[in-house]
């Protein structure tokens, strides 16, 4: 196959600025086509200061002036816009933002200088990093830092700060000073020494002080890098030029590799308009749609052609084999197989564990029937589901984890002391939950993001990681300070940095007197959300009628009623679970009967499996942070299934689906698949390792392009004594 049959229609870009004059140059940049670079035309008029700096921020680009004074005050002009490479004279297009920053923002108003370098306050030295930016004032000792959120205010254009306050307090780096140069790519900045052949590979973590915090990914020397040669991120790039002899290579950054750099992947004479003098500055912007395959079911660009809005329904504490272990007891002869082509694995009689010498077998709780003699109540108790508890019921036997052996799932009842655990619930008892799982589609390889509790792993769906924490954080001081400290970001503040504001947190009931996703997960990270809250918050009968009328955002996220005696619709053990499966249907039932159903996906998901016996044994996974450990676990091991349930005209009836690949589905395969669909570059996610390579979902959209189907089922809830048939509440 040739690089040009390779080569897609999304392109990164290259800005190439001129220090002599106010001439500039734009590029394409291809790696797998066979010109590596195309020259954008420009405007015979195109100029651009070349004392003024610039970068990326999110999707935006950020240009900033050199030290000036304005009203007597030193300090520094700043613009902030969007890139259209499409016109004559890119980067002079309409701001977003723009204004003045007083040289204090910076400095301080204490201090007037961190050395005796004269020319110190000459430049503002911003580096950004995904949805941050980094401030650095280097001199010979210490390197004086200031990590700033970033905040474009899309949705207000005109003259307010886009970094407007800082994420960290100031500081300073022990081995960062003057002369390194920091190269964001993704989560790590490589830190060239001043030498410009050693290096460092740092994590960057926004929630760490530093947020280049020791020790290093990785350092080293480079044999084939020296002081002549250049070097510039694009992308997952690095671009490695030798501006006086015109030559080029371009590199992937791989963290685990000890020189980092891999490859060159190309290499060659650069560019016409390339050379001495030359500053480079790359671009990504979000990728388009490829018309090309937005007819072809399965693919990324045929979900973002036919799904416009996305529903997420995380509920609570029920394993696979659980709830769904037998959607497919009497044979799967007409599954539709998405991903493998292995027949279904649900919940079987042959399961056990142990409970002193005695088996205890899984089993159907009352035989699967519903009845109005009894509660669709299984556990009287909530099982343990720590992670200290997960991984014993994980691991029964010795080596366990900490010998990296393969959990054999035998210790659910030796740590819960409790038969209870092995008992599941038939598709009879649970219509709601398996009649959409069957009338749509189900993955039996998905799992819990870690074996954990909720906050845990609800973190890793919309941040990528557990934010280096086990256990919850749910009452008291912890939960309501919670948002009064920087922590790594959510997908919300990814899709806001890139211009997405069509969001909305949907929420049953007031946890602790707050919204529980928002507080945990969203408060505290996007200022002019903060400030304007009720705008992205509302409550889920405001979903129902948002549905029903044709009116969803692209992305709603829905909370259900948590634990409770009674009334709870999270599925969660220690509550009837008819409330729960009610609550669903009427989720279903209000997609399915408005305006914007076949434009609807809707994604069911559990956040964990609770303490709740599953047969399948987790996976070892990526770690999501180079630098993550607590009480001798290092996030680098699944936890057991959950069900993930799939409901869209798109989908064909009886639909299986499993990842493609090594690697299965757990929760970061949501939002690692919602900002594919916005069209956000894999490589500006900022959500650590495991997002960064989590599979995504799209190839369970399968229906031919033709039509959606118009067979969409109504299902009955169940019923039982406490919520006998016929009752409402």
């Amino acid at each position: 196959m040739s690089r040009s049959s390779q080569a897609t229609s999304f392109f990164d870009f290259l800005i190439c600025q001129n220090q002599h004059n106010t001439s500039y140059h734009l590029f394409r940049l291809a790696p797998l086509a066979d010109e590596v670079f195309t020259p954008v035309p420009l405007g015979i008029d195109a100029a651009f200061d070349p004392t003024y700096r610039m970068a990326q921020v999110g999707g935006y680009l950020l240009q900033w002036s050199p030290i000036l004074q304005q009203d007597n005050t030193p300090g520094y002009k700043f613009k902030l816009m969007e890139f259209n490479p499409d016109t004559s004279d890119p980067l002079n297009g309409e701001a977003v933002q723009s204004g003045f920053w007083k040289k204090t923002k910076f400095w301080g108003n204490y201090r007037d200088h961190y050395s005796f370098d004269p020319n110190e306050d000459l430049h503002l030295d911003l580096t950004p990093i995904g949805s941050f930016v980094l401030n650095m004032i280097p001199a010979e000792g210490r390197g004086t830092f200031e990590l700033w959120n970033f905040d474009p205010q899309p949705s207000s254009p005109g003259n307010a700060d886009p970094l407007p306050a800082p994420y960290t307090g100031q500081g300073g780096f022990p081995l960062i000073k003057k002369g390194h140069t920091l190269i964001p790519v993704g989560n790590y900045v490589l830190d060239r020494l001043p030498d410009g052949k050693h290096f460092r590979l740092w994590s960057f973590d926004p929630q760490m002080h530093p947020p280049l915090a020791l020790p290093a990914v990785q350092e080293g020397r480079w044999d084939n890098i020296d002081e002549r040669h250049q070097l510039t991120a694009i992308g997952g790039h690095i671009l490695d030029w030798q501006p006086e002899e015109g030559s080029y290579r371009l590199w992937k950054l791989d963290p685990e590799h000890k020189d980092v750099l891999i490859g060159p992947v190309r290499e060659g004479r650069l560019p016409e308009g390339i050379g001495p003098g030359s500053v480079l500055t790359g671009f990504q912007p979000r990728i388009p749609v490829q018309e090309k395959f937005s007819g072809t079911p399965g693919t990324m660009d045929f979900m973002r052609s036919k799904i416009k809005h996305v529903v997420y329904y995380m509920v609570e504490s029920r394993s696979f084999d659980n709830v769904c272990g037998w959607l497919y007891e009497n044979g799967d002869a007409g599954c539709h197989y998405v991903g493998s082509q292995e027949p279904f694995d649900g919940a079987s009689t042959d399961h056990f564990n142990l409970d002193g010498d005695r088996k205890v077998y899984v089993s159907k709780y009352q035989d699967g029937k519903l009845s109005d003699q009894w509660d669709l109540k299984i556990l009287n108790q909530d099982p343990f589901h720590d992670t200290s508890d997960n991984l014993q019921q994980m691991f029964a036997e010795d080596p366990g984890y900490w010998g990296l052996a393969k959990p054999d799932m035998g210790g659910f009842i030796l740590n819960n002391v409790n038969p209870q655990v092995m008992e599941t619930f038939g598709p009879e008892q649970l219509p709601i939950l398996n009649g959409l799982a069957k009338h749509f589609g189900i993955s039996d390889r998905w799992f819990c993001s870690i074996p954990g509790g909720t906050d845990v792993n609800r973190a890793f769906s919309v941040t990528g990681s557990a934010f280096d924490k086990l256990g919850t954080w749910e009452g008291g001081n912890a939960y309501a300070y919670w948002p009064k400290y920087p922590h790594r970001q959510s997908i919300w503040k990814v899709l806001w940095s890139h211009g997405v504001t069509d969001w909305k947190i949907y929420n049953s009931v007031l946890w602790e007197n707050c919204i529980f996703t928002y507080q945990l997960y969203l408060q505290g990270q996007i200022p002019s959300v903060d400030a304007n809250h009720t705008k992205f918050l509302a409550d889920i009968e405001q979903f129902k009628q948002d549905a029903l009328s044709g009116n969803l955002p692209a992305f709603s996220f829905l909370e259900p009623v948590w634990i409770a005696p009674s009334g709870a619709t999270s599925y969660h053990p220690g509550a009837d679970i008819v409330p729960a499966e009610r609550a669903l249907n009427e989720i279903y039932e209000a997609i399915k009967s408005g305006p914007g159903w076949e434009e609807t996906l809707l994604v069911i998901t559990f956040d964990k499996n609770n303490g709740i016996y599953d047969h399948v044994a987790p996976p070892y996974a990526k770690k999501p942070w180079p630098n993550d450990i607590n009480n001798g676990f290092s996030y680098d091991l699944m936890g057991p299934r959950v069900p993930t349930i799939m409901v869209s005209p798109w989908i064909k009836e009886h639909t299986v689906f499993r990842a493609e690949g090594d690697i299965p589905f757990d929760s970061t395969s949501f939002a690692a698949t919602l900002l594919k669909w916005f069209g956000v570059p894999r490589n500006l996610w900022g959500l650590g390792d495991r997002m960064d390579i989590a599979p995504t979902f799209e190839a369970v959209l399968q229906v031919p392009a033709s039509a959606p189907r118009k067979d969409a089922p109504t299902l009955t809830p169940p019923y039982d004594k406490s919520f006998p048939k016929g009752a409402t509440s």
